[in-house]
């Protein structure tokens, strides 16, 4: 790939073109609240005005009279400026420390200039509710009653600020900008050379703080975002558009059961293959194709993963009652929904099935048996695979844990792009300056380096630590990147290499 990597100038990859574009961004945010700060200044009948006047003894200026609905206005188009703005700093921000800083400033003067618009709008109010008794009395005066709630342009994060939400909670009620966001197409999506590098971490792309953490940590931005929804959940716009506002391709793993469903719930009623099939979700999924498709914007959908398992309910397997074949079928529907819909234009599919040697029952490993679950070239974009390190007695190399897998799928599915859509290791010992965690990364990326593996065209780390059970076993695993100091070094080191053909922006701490 490294003959082919894409030019740093297509401005989606992260880039250390950004920089510059942080700089302009932050300036602009600057020059438009200082303008309006000093609109409130120097207004005639502004607060600030007139505590002055009466604190010199003094006739304040005749009043200029401009509306609460004007206000409104202005506030709210400057407002809209920020979130488009903040939108990208925020991607930067782990650029320097200052980013934050100036980030929080910006939010104090957004804050007090809402509170101006809750007197103006109080004022107004009062002042209407006088006039009406003086009309209905026949006599001047009037209580003024009116109450002022702080308008409705929010003063919180908004949709490009830190909402705690967490990715599973269902849709972000934060207000999403209207200002556009330029993004590549589904074509150049699937077209560029260089690979993608992304996270999952606790509240991404709700909240960056953590995922900027790790990236100052490693020292390179990412350009892919994971994150997680269930079928009861509509789509969620906020999400994709954080996602592209930070330059990050947003990758959902999207689950047809409930949202909050315990990853040990093997059966979920009323949420089967064949209810799927049977078009009792047409309704909301005709719904979610279209949301998708007049939000614009390339989202990767990796659907019912690591279905070759036999824990999750969309398995075929007397527990789950799912009969065979109908895993392909629920995937075929939903797709030509989508379709219907217009909205496969910007839906990368994405198939992901679960690392095989560790399924027990060796049917499950069989090529045939993985072969059952693939729905057909026209219905996938891109193929992937769940693997980790999680047992101390087997080797922490690349091959142990993705080999066997990636030999089945690329018979199954040659000649597509394969995704490691959902990786890590844990945290199982070794010396002090070289863990088998270590080790393991140390192995990932030099596979990645070899031509063998030059259809892998990237990964997504799982940097959280999980809790999961599986055939009634419990297990809590730390996957961080920053889980040890030599586990993170390793990770900085590999992703930094020039040979494995990524092109990323670099990030300073």
């Amino acid at each position: 790939m490294s003959d082919l990597i894409r030019s740093t100038s297509t401005w989606w990859a992260q880039s250390s073109k950004h920089a510059r574009r942080t700089a302009i961004g932050t300036t602009a945010i600057v020059l438009v609240l200082g303008l309006i700060t000093w609109t409130v200044w120097v207004s005639p009948s502004g607060p600030v005005s007139t505590a002055v006047s009466e604190a010199l003894g003094v006739t304040p200026p005749a009043a200029k009279k401009v509306s609460a609905t004007e206000l409104q206005t202005k506030l709210t188009a400057a407002q809209k400026q920020v979130w488009a703005l903040q939108g990208k700093l925020d991607s930067s921000s782990a650029q320097a420390g200052s980013r934050a800083e100036e980030i929080a400033k910006l939010k104090q003067q957004i804050a007090s200039l809402q509170s101006d618009l809750g007197a103006a709008k109080s004022a107004a109010a009062g002042s209407a509710a006088a006039a009406a008794q003086a009309a209905a009395a026949g006599k001047k005066g009037g209580s003024g009653s009116g109450s002022g709630t702080g308008g409705s342009g929010s003063g919180s994060d908004g949709a490009h600020g830190g909402n705690a939400a967490a990715p599973n909670t269902g849709p972000s009620k934060d207000p999403v900008t209207t200002e556009p966001i330029s993004t590549p197409s589904k074509a150049q999506v699937l077209a560029q050379q260089s690979r993608w590098y992304g996270l999952y971490t606790t509240q991404a792309p709700f909240n960056w703080s953590e995922y900027d953490r790790v990236s100052q940590e490693v020292g390179k931005a990412t350009n892919m975002v994971g994150f997680f929804q269930g079928f009861d959940q509509d789509f969620n716009q906020t999400a994709v558009q954080r996602s592209w506002a930070n330059g990050r391709l947003p990758m959902m793993t999207w689950e047809t059961v409930p949202a909050k469903t315990g990853n040990d719930q093997a059966f979920v009623p009323g949420y089967t293959n064949q209810d799927v099939v049977s078009g009792k979700f047409d309704a909301y999924l005709t719904k979610y194709a279209q949301d998708l498709k007049a939000n614009g914007m390339p989202l990767v959908i990796r659907l019912d993963h690591e279905m070759n398992g036999s824990w999750y309910n969309w398995s075929e397997g007397t527990k789950q009652q799912n009969a065979a074949g109908s895993y392909v079928a629920m995937w075929q529907h939903v797709w030509n929904v989508f379709q219907a819909n217009g909205a496969n234009d910007y839906v990368i599919w994405n198939w992901s099935p679960s690392r095989i040697d560790k399924l027990g029952n060796p049917k499950y490993q069989t090529l045939d048996y993985m072969r059952q679950y693939y729905p057909g070239a026209q219905y996938v974009d891109w193929v992937g695979m769940s693997g980790y390190y999680r047992t101390a007695t087997e080797q922490p190399t690349f091959q142990t844990t993705f080999g066997a897998t990636l030999a089945q799928i690329r018979k199954i599915a040659p000649g597509k792009g394969i995704v490691l859509n959902e990786i890590g290791a844990t945290e199982t010992g070794g010396t002090v300056t070289d863990s088998q965690k270590s080790q393991w990364i140390t192995s990932l990326f030099d596979a990645l380096a070899d031509p063998a593996n030059r259809d892998i065209i990237g990964f997504a780390y799982f940097s959280q630590v999980a809790t999961t059970i599986v055939d009634g076993t419990r297990t809590t695993n730390d996957w961080r990147l920053d889980s040890r100091a030599d586990s993170l070094a390793t990770f900085v080191k590999g992703i930094a290499r020039n040979d494995i053909d990524y092109d990323l922006q670099e990030v300073s701490k």
